[in-house]
């Protein structure tokens, strides 16, 4: 028997997951963008990474890297748009209403995401990954690395969600959260791996980078699907995780206060 208070976020989550089929066509050509997208970069990486390959990538392995990104961005990255349901939501005063419902207003719109993400993964993420597959695409042989990978992209999953919420709670305080969008964007592309391996990247901002939350959304979980890294790297995930979790909880408490002070 599942507790009401959990059973009442799967149901959110479900009603996520369900509101997308309303665009299912449109999606699909996004599916078929994202695959050429891919390939792209895959044929970009395999005329520059020499026949030796460099570090731990060789032409095949620097190809199947980013065919699993293209899959997972869908699901980490692409396709979250909880900073602006939160934004519209403090413009039109709709956020007074939803902050007067009987649930953690962080968990509520964290479970409704979860369910889009999720439909993001199954219906085109999945399917640019069976695209790519044509091309070049790596399976595991090895359970447990099916098993850490699954942990480490639902541990991406839910940073990209904290990381995106975090945005669109700006919004209590800022009229306009399009500069801190394009700049997690930006740093999530940039120091997470989607497009690179983190590897070609200058000595102190690859440092700099492994150490982020950003690295963790692509780059972690693909190092542990292609066995390229060991399932130590989840740890990393977990840290940010709930570190992330705090800092949305505090700014979700301070934002509250700010709506009552101001009167609603």
């Amino acid at each position: 028997m599942i507790p009401l208070r959990i059973m009442k976020f799967i149901v959110i989550a479900e009603k996520g997951f369900q509101q997308n089929f309303v665009y299912l066509a449109s999606h699909g050509i996004n599916t078929v963008a994202s695959a050429v997208f891919g390939l792209i970069y895959i044929s970009l990486w395999r005329s520059v990474v020499p026949p030796s390959g460099f570090g731990d990538y060789s032409q095949v392995t620097i190809a199947q890297y980013i065919a699993f990104n293209q899959v997972i961005l869908w699901f980490v990255q692409f396709g979250i748009r909880m900073h602006v349901r939160i934004s519209q939501a403090v413009r039109t005063g709709n956020i007074a209403e939803e902050l007067l419902r009987p649930v953690s207003y962080f968990w509520y719109r964290m479970s409704q995401e979860a369910g889009v993400i999720t439909y993001n993964l199954l219906f085109r993420g999945i399917p640019v990954g069976l695209l790519l597959a044509f091309v070049s695409f790596h399976i595991p042989r090895n359970p447990f690395v099916w098993l850490w990978s699954i942990v480490a992209v639902a541990l991406a999953g839910y940073i990209g969600l904290v990381l995106y919420y975090l945005v669109g709670i700006t919004s209590f305080w800022a009229t306009e959260i399009r500069t801190a969008y394009w700049v997690v964007a930006n740093l999530s592309l940039g120091l997470g791996g989607a497009s690179m391996p983190l590897e070609v990247l200058p000595d102190a901002v690859e440092k700099v980078a492994r150490l982020s939350p950003f690295a963790c959304l692509c780059y972690y979980p693909a190092r542990i699907y292609l066995g390229l890294s060991g399932p130590d790297l989840i740890w990393y995930s977990v840290f940010w995780s709930i570190a992330l979790t705090l800092l949305a909880q505090f700014a979700t408490g301070r934002a509250r206060a700010r709506l009552e002070v101001q009167g609603g």
